[in-house]
């Protein structure tokens, strides 16, 4: 988690240019901000403990959801009556879109970053998972957004995704960094 931090940190003293990082997550939804964000990332301070191990989205009903990245899905289904649909990525990180209205994905299905992969209910969860050392644990989906932000003389700009993805209904959507 430390190293996490420390890109972050490390990113916002020395950005690196637009398009230099190797492995970028698209954002889940079109028009991400933190403005719709509505419960973030508190990390539970033991496995069964309290906590928000994600992001809690302000959606409208229907909107698209996107695959962040390239994955196969390993899980779709039902936990107390909320769906729920995994992704997990080639760098075996699992991506975790939950309380979504409709999905037609089905285990196994291989999806591309940008692909929608759901339809929304009023409310996204948004998770992400890693391996870290041999365990899996939940990270701060925001890691990841925010070293994409750069601060110009204009105010913020977003990295935005490139033009393969208009097929795929997710055009000037922001990267989210790996």
């Amino acid at each position: 988690m430390f190293r996490f931090y420390l890109f972050t940190l490390l990113a916002a003293v020395n950005p690196l240019p637009a398009g230099a990082y190797s492995c970028q997550m698209q954002s889940p939804v079109a028009q991400f901000s933190e403005s719709i964000i509505v419960d973030y990332f508190r990390a539970p301070k033991c496995e069964q403990c309290a906590g928000n191990r994600g992001l809690e989205l302000r959606l409208k009903n229907g909107e698209p959801i996107f695959a962040v990245a390239d994955g196969v899905v390993t899980f779709r289904g039902e936990v107390n009556k909320i769906k729920y649909l995994v992704l997990t990525t080639k760098h075996n990180r699992r991506i975790t879109y939950g309380k979504f209205a409709a999905s037609n994905l089905r285990l196994g299905d291989r999806v591309l970053a940008g692909q929608r992969v759901a339809t929304s209910s009023d409310v996204l969860y948004f998770g992400i998972r890693e391996t870290s050392g041999g365990v899996v644990g939940y990270v701060d989906p925001l890691i990841y957004v925010r070293p994409a932000m750069t601060i110009s003389a204009n105010g913020p700009r977003v990295v935005l995704i490139g033009n393969h993805s208009r097929q795929l209904g997710a055009q000037n959507r922001p990267y989210f960094q790996c």
